[in-house]
């Protein structure tokens, strides 16, 4: 096998290897990490327009000319995920289409040049084209669980702010663009959502029922469909629409609170992997290594010589 062959594999394996620690590494960050920056004030609008580029125009061209010629690349789960990351454009899935298209045809590319047998090409290949038609997925995915978490953990500041809007007599509409205007700093993500929401009411003319189900299905985030549902059911009512608020705001902290318990009861276990490689060594190098020099010291002169 060629040097070509062995730098294709080597890039596939450490290709299989950062897919399956993406998700790790994703979860502890959210959990866990210390936010060392400050948060920016301005959610960028990836949704409106990608940044321009040779490259990504170049994919946009490739991915318009996939999506044409083979529809069902552009399915609705697709849709639904990058609409979850907030990529929101034709433009967006454009490029996705483009991206894992070129993935592939490079992969397949390096393989057809390389000077392995038939046999072994043909499997290398059908690998190489599953791998990299699925791998960037695993990337919009963990982009748009991670928006997810950002929403949901910024869900009951905003709903307490909602409350306080609601009982100094407000209606529904006027709560909703005071707490998008108040919280573009400290919750961007759910801001820039309900300004669509907003944006919708205002200039689409869509009934504010419709306008909130829509965000719920933007966001992914069954605790804003279930909080659209409240509203929609006291707004038709005519009743306050604090109460419904309150119990969903508590019943979001409860959530909340279990899930950081879980995530803290799983920290030994995840511990043990860590403490077994880089701790038990260092603890029994300076242990057993006295002990096994002089073993192999008394054993050595009673083995035979060759």
């Amino acid at each position: 096998m060629d040097i070509l062959g062995t730098v294709m594999i080597f890039g596939i394996t450490m290709t299989i290897l950062l897919i399956g620690y993406s998700p790790i590494y994703q979860m502890n960050h959210d959990h866990f990490a210390v936010r060392l920056r400050r948060r920016p004030k301005i959610v960028e609008a990836r949704s409106m327009r990608p940044t321009e580029s040779v490259i990504l125009i170049l994919m946009r061209l490739v991915g318009d000319r996939v999506i044409a010629t083979f529809p069902l690349v552009a399915n609705e789960r697709i849709r639904q995920l990058l609409m979850h990351a907030n990529l929101r454009s034709a433009n967006h899935l454009a490029i996705f289409a483009g991206v894992k298209s070129t993935c592939v045809l490079v992969l397949g590319l390096m393989i057809l040049l390389s000077g392995m047998d038939i046999a072994v090409k043909v499997m290398a290949l059908l690998g190489a084209s599953f791998v990299s038609w699925t791998m960037p997925d695993f990337f919009v995915a963990g982009a748009a669980k991670k928006r997810r978490f950002q929403i949901l953990n910024e869900l009951p500041c905003t709903i307490d702010l909602l409350i306080v809007c609601a009982q100094a007599g407000s209606g529904l509409l006027m709560c909703i663009d005071k707490v998008q205007k108040e919280t573009r700093d400290s919750c961007p993500n759910l801001s820039a959502e309900l300004e669509q929401l907003m944006q919708d009411v205002k200039i689409f003319a869509k009934p504010v029922s419709f306008a909130l189900k829509d965000m719920g299905e933007r966001c992914g985030v069954e605790d804003i469909t279930s909080m659209a549902s409240a509203l929609i059911s006291a707004e038709t009512k005519g009743s306050d629409i604090s109460y419904p608020l309150r119990q969903q705001a508590t019943a979001l902290r409860d959530k909340l609170k279990r899930r950081k318990e879980e995530d803290a009861s799983k920290i030994p276990v995840k511990m043990v992997p860590v403490i077994m490689v880089f701790v038990m060594p260092l603890i029994l190098c300076p242990l057993l290594g006295p002990a096994v020099i002089i073993i192999l010291s008394a054993l050595f002169p009673t083995l035979p010589k060759s």
